[in-house]
């Protein structure tokens, strides 16, 4: 079992939907400020938590709003208030109410209650005698909406607040909107509310129905009640064509027995129109009490006990399982510091993307499951990012695809990328070594033109100039013509090694592998570019190319992401302990499962105890002290990260620079 200080607590009443984006809205609350730190005081909302267990909503939510406006509420604030909106809701104050959950997903609007909380958020408003806010916060949200059942929800919000204003016509349009696309639930209640609109019409209107709608839905309903209009007007011609209308064209319609008691007397009991009894108010306000909103929160917290973080990884994929194995060692290495409070449950995806759908479409509906870690390959994790965000669970990848956590706030990502040490590369150049001219000589392919974009943009941020740029055939490895247009191809003293041609760029970065590294500073040596200083990433590390080409690699400058020659703490401790385990040397995809793992450590460990605490923990604490370096994430839940910089020193590589505070 978790230890009793971290938070259970998770909205009751709803169920996970998939996170929106809701720019539209709403209204700050005031009062309620936006605290900035990421350890949540427990002992300050425990007593909110406890007035709420025992059914003092009133003193729960006066409780949760002044953790609220001390700003202290940290990765916890999105929970707490959610937590402040439900204890007003069931202590009556429906607009209090109302006003919390407008400023919870305005603060959070791809948050993990975000898509249930607005769909409470205009009926709250009726129950505090504000229609007329009530529908514009429906429509508001119903502009902006894109899930078909909450596009449904809202427009019955929208049919309930016409209707108390007597806008009958607009509540029937409204409750025709809301049954197309609804749940069962929302369906039967937009019926009900379209018969009492019906009800309610004048003879006019719903004439106009009938003609619109014929045979359709509401069509048979409208020929009703105007049969029933003809008897109560005591018009027995009228009533009988009308009657005989209706039975004609609706004989089978269950409606039809109340012709006869119409005709009869129709105010009797046996002719009582569908929809006399109608009063959404009090259905809203029963669904709002406390013995009608749903489960205890400790039946429905996030936390039903032991917390479990999902192991997300290709373990059967003959081409990964190495890679995911040590993903997964790393993993446990991290989460081991919380003991029997988190366990790992392994999800293999066998490299199928299908699969991973299914996978992370399942874990999602396990409340237990705070997050999941993986996978590796670009189709796979493109499949789980897109999965996770819907279905609203978070996702720390290990992936390098691009773009991977663009737009989709509930995704994160622990990965060097190229992109990463292009622009890393360009940082050391500029910052530290204080070179100001620098060329790139790059593949012409997507990859070659994509770093050679990265690094000219940092470099030139830096102030840096790019004062000499080329390209060549990868295929046909035509590095000659490109090399002669760099260095001016006039060789002068090739018998020596220490002659510098005279070249308008004091660094090279080549953004290619190792074997074509080989041949390209061979062919730059014999054009007399003798001392340069070459940028490279971390595909150069092959000790072939240390030992062959050596020579010509002093004082180069490759990142890299995890390296047996640092002496940081954190990767010595990190090291020894994957060595205990395994007997082997850890590598980059054991320190990035270490390092992901360490980030939900963190975050538990601080108190996030649902999902959406997680995220906002995730983004809060900076750094992390990972194996990979000093780390976080970016507002779009990217890697930040200053990798460690190697270099070449006779034929072996040698630290350059430890990993430094990312930039």
């Amino acid at each position: 079992m978790l230890n009793s200080d971290i938070p259970k607590r998770i909205l009751p009443l709803f169920c996970l939907m998939t996170a929106l984006v809701l720019s539209a809205c709403v209204p700050m609350m005031d009062g309620l400020g936006g605290g900035t730190g990421s350890r949540t005081p427990v002992s300050a909302s425990s007593e909110a938590d406890q007035a709420y267990d025992r059914g003092d909503y009133a003193a729960a939510a006066a409780g949760y709003k002044r953790v609220l406006d001390s700003g202290e509420a940290g990765a916890r604030r999105e929970t707490l208030l959610g937590m402040y909106g439900l204890a007003s809701e069931r202590s009556g104050k429906y607009i209090q109410a109302a006003q919390a959950y407008q400023t919870l997903i305005a603060e959070f609007p791809r948050g993990e209650y975000s898509g249930t909380v607005k769909l409470r958020i205009p009926d709250l408003y009726l129950l505090g005698n504000r229609p007329v806010e009530a529908l514009s916060q429906a429509e508001s949200l119903y502009a902006v909406e894109t899930v078909p059942a909450s596009k449904a929800a809202l427009k019955l919000s929208s049919g309930r607040a016409q209707f108390i204003q007597g806008k009958y016509r607009d509540a029937l349009i409204s409750f025709i909107l809301a049954i197309g696309g609804a749940s069962s639930a929302t369906r039967d209640a937009a019926g009900k509310g379209l018969e009492a609109s019906l009800l309610n019409m004048r003879e006019a209107e719903l004439v106009e129905v009938q003609r619109q709608y014929g045979q359709n839905y509401p069509g048979p309903e409208a020929s009703w009640y105007l049969a029933r209009q003809a008897a109560l007007a005591k018009n027995p011609a009228l009533f009988t064509e009308r009657a005989d209308y209706f039975k004609r064209y609706f004989g089978s319609h269950p409606w039809g027995p109340k012709l006869e008691a119409l005709r009869i007397d129709p105010n009797s009991l046996e002719a009582r129109a569908p929809g006399s009894d109608y009063d959404p108010k009090p259905i809203l306000a029963s669904a709002a009490s406390p013995e009608r909103s749903g489960p205890t929160l400790g039946q429905m917290g996030g936390l039903k006990g032991q917390a479990v973080i999902g192991a997300l990884l290709p373990l059967s994929d003959p081409q990964s399982s190495k890679f995911s194995q040590d993903v997964l060692t790393g993993l446990k290495i991290a989460l081991a510091s919380l003991g029997s409070r988190v366990t790992i449950e392994t999800m293999d995806t066998g490299n199928d993307p299908g699969r991973v759908v299914q996978l992370v479409s399942e874990a999602a509906a396990r409340p237990e499951i705070l997050a999941l870690v993986g996978p590796l390959t670009s189709r796979e994790a493109l499949a789980a990012a897109q999965t996770a965000q819907s279905v609203g669970i978070p996702l720390v990848t290990v992936s390098q695809r691009l773009g991977i956590t663009t737009g989709r706030p509930m995704v994160f990502r622990v990965f060097l990328t190229p992109k990463h040490q292009a622009e890393a590369v360009a940082r050391y150049a500029v910052r530290t070594l204080r070179l100001t001219d620098l060329g790139v000589l790059y593949p012409a392919d997507p990859y070659g033109q994509a770093m050679q974009g990265f690094f000219l943009t940092e470099a030139r941020r830096l102030g840096g100039r790019v004062t000499a740029s080329d390209s060549y055939d990868p295929v046909q490895r035509g590095y000659n013509e490109p090399v002669n247009r760099l260095t001016g191809g006039q060789s002068v003293r090739r018998a020596s090694t220490n002659y510098q041609a005279n070249v308008n760029f004091q660094a090279l970065f080549v953004p290619d592998t190792a074997a074509a590294i080989a041949q390209i500073l061979p062919l730059m040596a014999y054009n007399d570019v003798t001392r340069m200083v070459y940028l490279g990433s971390s595909i150069w590390l092959t000790q072939d190319l240390a030992k062959n080409s050596g020579r010509y690699l002093k004082g180069a400058v490759i990142p890299d992401s995890f390296n047996s020659l640092s002496k940081r703490s954190q990767a010595v401790k990190f090291g020894q302990a994957f060595n205990k385990v395994t007997g082997r040397q850890a590598d980059q995809f054991a320190a990035y499962g270490h390092d992901a793992g360490l980030a939900l450590a963190t975050a538990i460990g601080a108190g996030a105890g649902t999902r959406s605490e997680i995220v906002n923990a995730l983004l809060a604490i900076k750094p992390y002290e990972g194996a990979t370096g000093p780390f976080g994430f970016g507002p779009d839940g990217d890697y930040q990260v200053e990798p460690l910089m190697v270099t070449v020193e006779g034929t072996k590589f040698e630290l350059l620079a430890e990993p430094s505070q990312y930039r």
